[in-house]
């Protein structure tokens, strides 16, 4: 009885110790998010501004619709965009880039400049894109189709950075996150430039597999690729951008941080300037 009478009351004293805290966060004031990519394909130039949001705010982004917003170009061009809807802004015509050209993204709101600017990197167009059947597991590689692309990067000196897209079926395929690499510790992997594309029968039974997209494939499967040559400065921005969005709440995740940027006065966000290839492929037995 009278540890029966212990554990109670020992219930009863956790219980009255038990206290709810709670814990205020600060809300900053809301900054510019600017968000815009243009490219060496001709396209409408787009750029997208909305107001950050704080951190427990699910609501959507709020899309900006009064603000000044032109691109212009070391190659004599000045283009001004206009509002669109929900904050996105849209050149008249449609525009490319230039290789070597550095073009200059200002958008002025609230009486205030803000200025992001980059060059159109170089890059080789996608020589091949092929597909092959791996019979067999392959370290962590499920057996079945795949599909890789073969080309060469735009310099032999380390500095190259690509971001890669690829599609199955119009559905892009991102379950692994940003396919992104470069050739800091050696050739870029994807581009597959040591790996004989018109025998690969051989180079399979010599052990030698080409790096495919991290997904299996299907025969009659429409499959496409976009390669993107990007600065190193925006290449980390996303490798950045995806450990963030990567986060699970452990102790070994990198603190949660605005992203560095190319934007000045504070504003969040990224101008980038890629130059984009594209390739497609139907698979086949």
């Amino acid at each position: 009885m009278k540890k029966l009478i212990l554990i109670i009351s020992s219930a009863f004293l956790f219980i009255a110790c038990e206290r709810i805290v709670e814990v205020e966060i600060p809300n900053a004031d809301p900054k510019l998010v600017i968000e815009s990519q243009i490219t060496t394909v001709n396209d409408l130039w787009r750029v997208r501004l909305t107001l950050s949001q704080p951190y427990f705010d699910q609501d959507s982004a709020n899309g900006l619709s009064s603000a000044v917003v032109t691109i212009s170009g070391t190659d004599g061009s000045f283009v001004s965009l206009f509002h669109q809807d929900t904050g996105m802004f849209v050149s008249a015509d449609s525009q490319r880039c230039m290789v070597g050209e550095t073009y200059t993204l200002t958008v002025v709101y609230n009486g205030v400049t803000y200025v992001a600017a980059e060059q159109t990197p170089d890059a080789n167009p996608i020589d091949t894109i092929a597909s092959y059947y791996l019979p067999d597991n392959n370290g962590f590689i499920t057996k079945g189709y795949y599909v890789f692309i073969q080309g060469v990067e735009a310099s032999p000196e380390p500095g190259d950075y690509y971001l890669f897209k690829a599609y199955r079926n119009d559905t892009l395929k991102d379950d692994f996150g940003p396919l992104l690499d470069d050739d800091q510790f050696g050739s870029v992997s994807y581009l597959n430039q040591n790996f004989d594309i018109f025998n690969i029968v051989q180079e399979l039974a010599l052990g030698k597999t080409p790096r495919p997209f991290p997904f299996v494939v299907e025969p009659t499967d429409t499959i496409r690729v976009e390669q993107y040559a990007v600065n190193q400065k925006y290449y980390q921005f996303l490798v950045d951008l995806n450990a963030q969005q990567s986060r699970s709440g452990s102790p070994f995740d990198s603190p949660p941080a605005n992203l560095n940027n190319n934007i000045s006065n504070g504003a969040l966000g990224y101008f980038s300037v890629v130059n984009k290839e594209e390739a497609w492929i139907i698979v086949e037995k």
